[in-house]
C-alpha cells in the first residue's frame, strides 16, 4: 500500500506528516491559543453526566467523553454556556449518538485539511474527502472538495447531507 503524506487524527487535532510519530508542531501552534486542558477538565468535573473516555482517546488538544444522546440534548447547551463563561476558545463536537469531543475552536477535520492544502498549495477541487459520522461534517462543509459519504455512514451525516 502507498504511504500517506499526512494523517489527520483525533477529530482533526493532530496531524502527522510523512510517517512521523509526533504531531506536526506548526498545527499544534495554531491550536494552542486559548486552549486550557486543565481548566476544561475542571469545568467538566461539575457535570456528572459526562463520562470521560479512556486515556487512549484523550489527546493534548482533545478532551473526550461518552454522553448518551438522550442526555446530550439537555446537557450540551449547559456545558457550552459554562465553558463560554471562562472565555475558552473551544467547540463541542458531538457524534455517533454518544461521543463528545471538546477541541480548540480552530480545530476540526475540515480545518486540518485546509491547513494541509495551504501548506502544500493544492486546490480544494483537487481534494477528495471521505467520512462516515458527524465528526466528519467539517470535511464536507469547508469548501469545494469532492466528497464521498461511505456506504455505512451514520444517520447524522446522511441527515446533514
Amino acid at each position: 500500500l502507498l504511504q500517506p503524506d499526512a494523517l489527520v487524527l483525533a477529530v482533526g487535532t493532530e496531524i502527522y506528516l510523512n510517517g512521523s510519530n509526533t504531531p506536526d508542531s506548526s498545527w499544534s501552534e495554531i491550536l494552542s491559543p486559548g486552549w486550557d486542558r486543565e481548566l476544561i477538565l475542571s469545568i467538566t468535573e461539575t457535570f456528572p453526566e459526562l463520562k470521560l473516555q479512556p486515556e487512549s482517546e484523550q489527546r493534548a488538544f482533545k478532551v473526550s467523553f461518552f454522553v448518551p444522546q438522550e442526555i446530550a440534548v439537555s446537557i450540551l447547551p449547559q456545558l457550552e454556556a459554562e465553558l463560554d463563561k471562562y472565555k475558552l476558545n473551544v467547540k463541542l463536537i458531538y457524534s455517533s449518538g454518544i461521543d463528545l469531543d471538546i477541541v480548540p475552536l480552530t480545530s476540526d477535520k475540515g480545518q486540518a485539511m485546509q491547513f494541509l492544502r495551504q501548506k502544500w498549495k493544492f486546490a480544494a477541487e483537487q481534494t477528495v474527502v471521505c467520512g462516515d459520522s458527524g465528526n466528519d461534517i467539517a470535511l464536507f462543509a469547508v469548501g469545494n472538495e469532492r466528497g464521498i459519504i461511505v456506504g455505512n455512514a451514520r444517520k447524522e451525516l446522511l441527515q446533514w447531507h
